[in-house]
């Protein structure tokens, strides 16, 4: 199948986006045991916190319920001993960035989340710091109390990040989740903002089958009240199980995009077409965490279950076993990790597909990963995108344009391996 003839195919594909792999069982022949962390130095660290109230429906992360104190506790001394035993196998020099994630770290009891961030505390002032070092973590307003705020703002972390989704009460909770009233979610950000926090960032969300133009309407009048330093904007993800209406498509979720991307830069929000953070500051609108991760390809190492670690080397999951529930013998399983060892055109991929979540990658980081131009490797699909107007370059950076952020999926999709690429023909 020709470049063009691969365009159309995965155009329409929503299962085409910023994942990759699109399954993780595609990389089953690179399994390896080797350490894919091995001489890495310099690094960000992620740490997922798996609890949650309720289980959102849109939610594509592993969580699950629990207000068990015991098994809480339990959970975060592991992690705690899964981080130690890697540190001291891993003498690191650097952090690029550190995120809490979930699930809901906030959905804690105060115990384990106190011995989570004396942990954070101790492990951020142990190692050195990249340039604009900016430790974040997850919060929901229905689980953010003001004993939980004070030891978040007593610790090192500097931004704090929440989703509203949708600010509409009917439509989530068809999907399991429970809005606070905007006068709660004005008085707990103001809190915030009072404290030592810098940053706080804010999701929405759109793509969902039942979402209006009232809904999005209703959404930008939450934001204009809240008034976060970032928003960050995302697409819902749809899967083989989880197939959307007809009424979702690449066109109209490129007009939804282009509604909420035209009030946030009204509203003062920096961001370029095509990108899915905005900002009020001069910065990329993330977490220094995800910085590393989409714009330098940086190393990360995860903690918990189903973290992901990736290297020059590889990448690595660390395997869990889904039940119904969390039992406390279930939680001797998140060390054990599922390693693959990666040719660089799988890096290459990777990094790209991640990246465009900016709507542009850098071409000299393709040229370290691959050791050799990336205008010869990829020489079809440069000159198909150029040629069509999907993409344009400004120096060494390469920008999706309004009409190739349209089909952005596509777009990664011609720079997938050709393993990948096999793989994914197989099933259509």
């Amino acid at each position: 199948m020709d470049t063009e003839e691969f365009f159309r195919l995965t155009a329409s594909d929503l299962n085409c986006n910023t994942s990759y792999p699109i399954r993780r069982s595609i990389f089953s022949v690179y399994r390896s045991d080797e350490d894919i962390m091995k001489d890495i130095h310099e690094l960000s660290l992620y740490y997922h916190i798996p609890f949650c109230r309720h289980l959102c429906r849109f939610c594509e992360y592993t969580r699950f319920l629990s207000d068990n104190e015991d098994e809480q506790l339990y959970y975060i001394s592991r992690l705690i001993a899964q981080a130690e035993e890697f540190f001291r196998d891993h003498p690191i020099k650097k952090l690029f960035g550190l995120d809490i994630g979930g699930g809901t770290p906030t959905a804690l009891a105060a115990a384990p989340f106190s011995l989570l961030l004396e942990h954070i505390s101790h492990v951020i002032s142990a190692f050195g710091h990249g340039e604009a070092f900016i430790p974040s973590i997850e919060f929901s307003f229905a689980t953010l109390d003001g004993e939980k705020l004070r030891m978040i703002s007593e610790s090192p972390v500097q931004r704090m990040s929440t989703g509203i989704q949708v600010f509409d009460n009917e439509l989530m909770e068809s999907m399991d989740r429970r809005h606070q009233s905007l006068i709660k979610m004005e008085r707990l950000t103001d809190r915030i903002k009072n404290s030592n926090i810098d940053i706080l960032n804010l999701d929405i969300m759109y793509g969902f089958n039942e979402q209006t133009e009232a809904m999005m309407k209703n959404t930008i009048f939450a934001l204009r009240a809240l008034q976060p330093e970032q928003v960050t904007l995302y697409e819902m993800r749809y899967n083989r199980n989880n197939l959307p209406s007809d009424s979702v498509s690449r066109e109209s979720l490129f007009r939804q995009y282009e509604y909420f991307y035209n009030e946030l830069t009204a509203m003062g929000y920096k961001a370029r077409f095509g990108q899915n953070t905005f900002s009020m500051n001069d910065d990329e609108g993330v977490s220094s965490y995800l910085y590393s991760r989409m714009f330098r390809c940086a190393p990360y190492k995860g903690f918990g279950i189903s973290a992901q670690s990736m290297s020059p080397k590889g990448i690595s999951y660390n395997i869990f076993k889904s039940s119904d529930s969390i039992r406390l013998p279930e939680f001797d399983k998140i060390i054990a990790d599922s390693s693959y060892m990666l040719p660089p055109v799988e890096t290459a991929a990777k990094y790209i597909c991640i990246s465009l979540y900016s709507g542009r990658f850098d071409t000299d980081i393709l040229r370290k990963i691959l050791k050799c131009d990336p205008f010869e490797h990829y020489k079809e699909e440069f000159n198909f995108l150029l040629k069509n107007g999907y993409i344009s370059m400004e120096g060494n950076i390469c920008c999706l344009t309004r009409k190739g952020f349209m089909y952005y999926g596509a777009v990664g999709a011609l720079f997938w391996s050709g393993h990948h690429k096999n793989e994914y023909l197989k099933l259509h």
